[in-house]
């Protein structure tokens, strides 16, 4: 017999076996064929396919399909095509109908498809409609099973034995009660008792059954030619293009196109160089039938209204695709190819075998508009794509606790404080080394919570919403791919990207991006301030200024070069030029640490020897480093002899999460490769580690241009615009940092923060002339319906005259008026600005309206305050600290110097280099890292008023302070002040939480 009814760990909650386990243990106990039918989805398809070529088994497609609110359910399995399509019809059906009907939905797409059951009633239905139904006895040959062979033997229906099985072994019960527990979020007593009279069967081997159903052998026998005539073994559409549905063909509209862009873009006189390029791409394209791609992607982002103009969207367009002219001649991308030398052919050529990718990103609170249009536009035959969420180390900690009935308080006490696990390593040994945990008490049940978790760590939770990939196709798109609904509503297929792209399904990410809503809002508010700004013709990289503003580092709020390692790098570049930048924007990936130096020596006249002389031509504008991902590619085409097809999938397996067993593969053929170009072992070694520098994720040229520009166009908005820009940055939620390191931020640029006024602030900060008004959204515990009410009682009233008619007009709830006091909000409406009396005239309007619900009619007279006195200074700044998380006239280090004593400033740390200091700071943010040796470290932005100080805690300061260490808090530190290529950081090796100083 073969298994024709296995769940994989795809099963969510209900299996704990991955599709590569079982096809293992297929292969081990003899199975030529089996068969993966996960509950109600087909989420596992393309793991089990791989899995299935690596141990050379057959596989045979399939599903359980459940009918919701009832104990019915059927195991399809795929004959052909066909069959297929109906299966991915029968899933959608499943998970997209209100009133599903197993019945209903298998009269219309049965064919193709066997249909077990051990429902009679659904065999009868099947066998009246012509359809395969199929008796299922199970892995055992029960009562239950003898009555349903024998009735199957009456109505000549096929009956067989199949495996039925979750789990691998017996021993995994356990494991898989687990699962149920955490999948229903009762503790594991409860879903013991739930599933008592549920039976797991385990992967068992053939003469497991050969022996229980020796007396039905005809059910082995049956199952066999079953298998026998499944034949389909896997989706193949080659490429899915997205339709085109133009009075033209999609070619001739895309060459009409890409030249009226062209012109717009370059002048009518065009260019030989820009004729020869647009026609060697227009020819690739449509060799390949990608113009409709391009179409289609054109019209998502300038979106034709109903008059026939289209729309114009503030958009950055990335990835490879940005090394198209055409798509910079459509308006998909902003950076020009040409000038910048970015090949066409890392995005596009004739041998790639996979779909192109076009990233958009839009404003990121536009995003969800276009997608709702595309969706809608293409309604029955787009989907995003999902993603699918495995357990990590403290999600499985966290639910597995959750599970042994640990209280809430204790699990977030523990799993907040672990930042990061290494992978293979024993969990419970990581974190009783964990420095963070450093005096945590992990006794009693923990020890035994851990190694349960480890065991569930890489098992799919649930499914997610991809953040911006979108499939189109010309046939219904559930002919292709199983659909269901995101809990927010949109459709979603059931494979995530890689699943997609294996499938041959294009996606075409659509993405939200906060620094475009940044520069969007900060032109906008420039421009309703009278300055003329125009953009065509926009070029901020050329700017001297802003050359400096990215030199110096002082990019904060500036999109991709804010981070303090950006920062950095451009403090040690010092050049703030744009090609440069390209480079650093590619070069700063994390595993290229230990390259980031060597560039920079490089980049500052250092001698350089290219890594063999065949590359010397290759790699000299990156200085003879590999950079971008494309790199990889030409080194394995100039030094190993590879196609660029072979080539560009080296490239491509390096992001891969399975990259291990194909990367085995691409390292003995450029090994082979090197060899037979007579390069000598040692030096193939050290190319191929720099080529292994490129795990996980990493950027093409194009991608790094794309982002540079944006990086541009915001460090010259900051630049002559600071109030606006900073303004702007808070307003769209920020980026790396939090609203009070850019309150920080906006101060040391020599803008003035004032504070909330009910009276003049809008929802929104808002910039002017050196001035930033902070917007109501900002304070703590105020509802966005009260903001509401405050913003358009104002504009319909006029302005609140006193507090009285302030709390009468806008009805805040205690707490709200509160925290609108705390923060000096309503200071203007009383003329000494007294926030005591300000709260006595809180509490004497709400006695005289606590008789009735709503405010009288008629205007309420508050009756003259005493003579109260102010709040102390201290008490007043920690209050508006409460209310904000962030004071507007001074920073919170300001109040704790008296208590300190004498400490160097972060401004003359220059003039401190090599010697050691005391420097008091307000940690921001930090980077754990992980060194050579595994050991943790972490990389801390600390700032006082007068600038920022990246510090450096190496392993043995690391594992002594970390378990203190707490973001918006300040500390004492003693260090090392080093320069390296004029970046100055603090080497610490002693920390003092403020309450502890000495």
């Amino acid at each position: 017999m073969f298994p024709l009814h296995v769940r994989s760990y795809y099963s969510l909650m209900r299996g704990t076996m991955s599709p590569a386990e079982i096809c293992a243990r297929a292969k081990r106990y003899g199975y030529k064929s089996v068969a993966l039918t996960d509950r109600d989805n087909l989420y596992g398809t393309w793991a089990f396919l791989a899995a299935c070529r690596r141990e050379g088994i057959r596989p045979i497609i399939g599903s359980e399909i459940s009918e919701p609110g009832t104990d019915r359910i059927v195991t399809c399995l795929v004959r052909n095509r066909t069959g297929y399509s109906h299966l991915c019809n029968l899933l959608t059906r499943r998970h997209t109908e209100k009133n599903f009907s197993l019945e209903k939905a298998l009269a219309q797409f049965s064919d193709g498809l066997f249909v077990l059951s051990r429902d009679q009633q659904i065999l009868r239905f099947l066998q009246e409609k012509g359809a395969n139904p199929v008796a299922d006895l199970g892995p055992r040959p029960t009562e239950k099973a003898a009555v349903l062979r024998k009735w199957a033997q009456q109505k000549r229906i096929r009956a067989v034995a199949t495996h039925d099985c979750g789990i691998a072994e017996q021993e995994d019960i356990a494991l898989y009660v687990l699962l149920r527990a955490i999948d229903r979020n009762i503790s594991i007593s409860e879903a013991l008792e739930a599933e008592k009279c549920t039976v797991v069967n385990s992967f068992a081997a053939p003469d497991v059954y050969s022996a229980r159903f020796a007396i039905w052998p005809e059910t082995l026998r049956e199952s066999y030619r079953l298998a026998g005539e499944c034949l389909f073994d896997g989706p193949d559409f080659g490429l899915v293009m997205p339709p085109w549905k133009g009075s033209e063909s999609a070619a001739h509209t895309l060459r009409q196109w890409a030249y009226r862009g062209a012109e717009k873009r370059y002048g009518t006189d065009l260019t030989e160089v820009v004729v020869d390029r647009l026609e060697h791409e227009l020819a690739v394209i449509e060799s390949m039938g990608f113009s409709s791609y391009f179409l289609v992607v054109r019209n998502i982002v300038h979106r034709p209204r109903k008059d026939g103009s289209r729309r114009k969207r503030r958009i950055c367009g990335r990835g490879s695709g940005a090394a198209s002219l055409v798509a910079y001649c459509l308006e998909i991308t902003n950076v020009c190819p040409i000038k910048y030398n970015l090949y066409f052919e890392r995005f596009l050529n004739p041998g790639r075998i996979d779909p192109p990718d076009i990233d958009i990103d839009f404003a990121w609170d536009e995003r969800d508009e276009v997608l709702h249009e595309v969706l809608n536009d293409h309604q029955g035959h787009a989907a995003m794509v999902c993603n699918h969420i495995f357990f990590k180390p403290r999600m499985a900690i966290r639910e597995t606790a959750k599970a042994y009935g640990m209280p809430g308080y204790e699990i977030s006490r523990i799993t907040k404080k672990l930042p990061w696990f290494s992978r293979g390593a024993d969990l419970l040994e990581q974190m009783g080394n964990m420095p963070t945990l450093r005096g945590e008490n992990l006794s009693g049940p923990w020890p035994e919570i851990i190694r349960v978790a480890a065991k569930i760590i890489g098992i799919p939770r649930y499914i997610s919403v991809h953040p911006g990939g979108v499939i189109i196709t010309p046939q219904p798109i559930s002919n292709y791919v199983p659909v269901e609904y995101a809990p927010k509503g949109v459709p979603i297929i059931q494979w995530e990207k890689d699943g997609a792209e294996d499938a041959g399904l294009v996606k075409i990410d659509l993405l939200g991006n906060r620094s475009l809503g940044v520069i969007r809002d900060c032109i906008a508010g420039v421009r309703a301030h009278g300055v003329i700004f125009r953009e065509r013709g926009w070029v901020p990289e050329d700017d001297e200024p802003t050359r400096k503003t990215v030199g110096r580092g002082a990019t904060m709020g500036c999109f991709y070069i804010e981070s303090p390692a950006m920062r950095l790098l451009q403090q040690k570049a010092g050049d703030g030029d744009y090609e440069q930048l390209v480079i650093q924007s590619s070069i700063i990936r994390p595993a290229a640490n230990e390259f980031v130096r060597e560039y920079v020596r490089r980049l500052h006249g250092g001698e350089w020897q290219p890594l063999h002389y065949e590359l010397k031509d290759v790699l000299d504008e990156t200085f003879g480093l590999m950079v971008y991902q494309e790199d990889v590619s030409r080194v394995a085409v100039h030094l190993a002899g590879f196609s660029h097809a072979r080539a560009d999938g080296l490239r491509k397996i390096m992001s891969k999460k399975d990259k291990e067993h194909k990367l085995a593969d691409y390292r003995q053929e450029f090994f082979a490769g090197c060899s037979a170009r007579d390069i000598g072992e040692r030096e193939v070694e050290a190319i191929w580690a720099m080529m292994m520098s490129f795990d996980g994720y990493s950027f093409c040229k194009p991608h790094s241009a794309s982002y540079a520009r944006v990086s541009f166009q915001a460090a010259y908005l900051k630049t002559y615009f600071p109030a606006e820009f900073m303004a702007a940055v808070i307003s769209n939620e920020g980026g790396y940092y939090s609203t009070f390191a850019y309150v920080s931020e906006v101060k040391r640029c020599g803008v003035t923060i004032l504070p909330p006024d009910v009276n003049l602030s809008g929802r929104k900060w808002k910039g002017k002339n050196r001035r930033i008004r902070v917007g109501l959204r900002a304070v703590h515990g105020v509802s966005e319906k009260l903001i509401e009410r405050i913003c358009s009682n104002r504009e319909q009233g006029g302005n609140y005259k006193d507090p009285a008619d302030f709390f009468q007009r806008t009805q805040p709830s205690e707490d709200e008026a509160r925290q609108l006091i705390h923060c000096g909000a309503l200071d203007s409406l009383q003329h000494k600005a007294n926030r005591t009396v300000l709260l006595w005239e809180l509490a004497r309007f709400r006695r005289l309206t606590a008789s009735g619900k709503k405010a009288p009619l008629f205007r309420i007279q508050l009756p003259p305050a005493p003579d109260l006195a102010e709040p102390a200074p201290e008490e007043m700044l920690r209050r508006e600290y409460q209310a904000l998380g962030f004071l507007c006239s001074v920073h919170p280090v300001v109040l704790f110097r008296k208590r300190v004593g004498t400490m160097v400033i972060s401004r003359n740390f220059k003039s401190h280099v090599g010697k050691r200091i005391r420097f008091l700071g307000w940690l921001l943010t930090g980077k754990l890292v992980s060194t050579k040796t595994g050991e943790a470290m972490e990389f801390l932005t600390f700032e006082d008023e007068y600038g920022l100080v990246e510090a450096t805690f190496f392993p043995r300061v690391y594992r002594r302070y970390a378990n203190i260490l707490r973001s918006g808090k300040p500390y004492v530190l003693d260090g090392l002040v080093e320069s390296d290529f004029g970046a100055v950081t603090l080497t610490v090796d002693r920390v003092d939480a403020l309450e502890k100083v000495r």
